[in-house]
């Protein structure tokens, strides 16, 4: 259990919603999870080649807060989000005669396997990593002025090898600070969790163990404990969140991943750059799916809020923490 359990002091949880600006529907969802009154998200991290972020990065900076519910949230309450960096999903940011190798023949990311299989290959060039890597900083610093607040990858592509070097040099030059280390127990077996994804989550929290080497040896910071992969969508219960963790001992703070938000719509392929990361078919199926809405449902609960409260976990972002 939790030493926050025992009332001898509280834990940090970072609750943080990935695929920030991935679409506005999405993002209308987020922001009722990170609002004052439904307050059950604490952070967020946003992918810089989502349809908002190309919106906002299109247009003058005074319209900027009229173009995006969750931009404008996040500049009133003077937050510094996350970089949810992608490499996996849609249209990069960077000439795509740089980024050749990321890219299949119409100059889209590879997906969440492809890239991997062109990785293990050899086939993925890490200096153009680097150039995509730079591209989505400097994006977002054109929307927010600053650095990210912390750093994490879409699909987790940040702790793949030799992505993790890529990502440790660059954020570590330049001063971004925490990063994402998915190391998770996954059980055995779960009524809601495919065979696959229980391969797919073991394989990156593999990963993640020989990535946390790489980011102390940068001096990166990161969360004590990690929860999220077991916990997505419908698997997303009090019961599984109180056996995720009940299962630390003496833990300083643990950042909990979530992906919150009303679910996306398929459109017509006019209308599809309006949501997603630029895929011609529009958004994913992840998106669509009533899960986006179970854990935003989930996440603003009494029921939630009431277990930090009871357990004394303290809901913090990372800028918060030392």
């Amino acid at each position: 259990m939790a030493s926050g359990s025992y009332g001898f002091r509280s834990t940090e949880i970072i609750v943080n919603a990935d695929d920030g600006f991935y679409s506005d529907i999405r993002d209308r969802g987020i922001v009722s999870c990170l609002s004052t009154v439904d307050r059950g998200v604490s952070d967020v991290s946003v992918l810089m080649n989502g349809a908002v972020a190309k919106s906002l990065l299109s247009c003058p900076h005074h319209k900027r807060p009229q173009m995006s519910s969750l931009f404008s949230h996040i500049s009133r309450n003077r937050h510094i989000p996350g970089l949810h960096f992608n490499l996996t999903e849609g249209k990069p940011l960077s000439n795509t005669k740089f980024v050749r190798s990321l890219l299949n023949d119409h100059s889209y990311f590879l997906g969440k396997h492809g890239f991997r299989r062109k990785l293990v290959f050899s086939g993925i060039h890490m200096n153009e990593v680097e150039v995509e890597l730079e591209s989505q900083i400097n994006a977002f610093r054109d929307v927010f002025g600053t650095i990210p607040s912390h750093f994490d990858g879409h699909q987790h592509v940040h702790v793949l090898p030799g992505i993790d070097l890529v990502v440790a040099r660059v954020i570590s030059r330049l001063g971004i600070k925490w990063i994402r280390v998915p190391i998770e127990y996954i059980p055995e077996t779960s009524c809601c969790i495919t065979e696959s994804e229980i391969n797919f989550y073991r394989e990156v929290s593999d990963q993640a163990m020989k990535a946390k080497e790489i980011f102390s040896s940068y001096s990166l910071k990161y969360t004590q404990k990690f929860i999220g992969m077991a916990l997505m969508g419908k698997n997303q219960t009090m019961e599984s969140l109180d056996q995720s963790l009940s299962s630390f001992e003496d833990c300083k703070n643990v950042e909990f991943m979530v992906h919150p938000g009303y679910r996306t719509i398929k459109h017509t392929n006019e209308s599809n750059n309006l949501e997603g990361c630029g895929d011609p078919d529009g958004p994913d199926l992840f998106s669509q799916s009533s899960d986006r809405e179970h854990e935003m449902f989930f996440l603003t609960s009494d029921e939630f809020k009431g277990y930090l409260m009871v357990h004394n976990y303290e809901l913090l972002k990372f800028s918060d923490l030392s």
